[in-house]
C-alpha cells in the first residue's frame, strides 16, 4: 500500500506527492518514525530544536496517523558552580 508523508513547517503541511510502498501500516508507522528522527538529528545540527511532525495518509489521501519526534534540552548547573552561602 502507498503511504504519503506530509511534513510540517510551522503550520503549513508540506505535502508528499509521491508516496512510499509499505508492506503494512506498522511499517508506514516505522518508516515515519525513521524520517521523523533523520530530520529532527538534521535540525539538531543547525541549533533548529522544533518539533518535527509527519502527518501520514493513505492510498485515499486520508489521514491515518501522525508522528511528532520532539527533543528538549535541559541544562543543569553543578553543584560546585553553586555559590555557597
Amino acid at each position: 500500500m502507498r503511504y504519503y508523508f506530509g511534513i510540517y513547517e510551522g503550520s503549513e503541511l508540506v505535502p508528499d506527492e509521491e508516496g512510499s510502498e509499505f508492506d503494512s501500516p506498522e511499517a508506514a508507522v516505522h518508516g515515519a518514525a525513521r524520517a521523523a528522527a533523520e530530520i529532527g538529528t538534521s535540525q539538531l545540527v543547525k541549533g533548529d530544536l522544533r518539533d518535527v511532525v509527519i502527518e501520514v495518509r493513505d492510498e485515499r489521501r486520508q489521514r491515518v496517523f501522525t508522528v511528532t519526534a520532539s527533543m528538549t534540552i535541559e541544562r543543569h548547573t553543578p553543584l560546585s558552580l553553586v555559590p555557597h552561602p
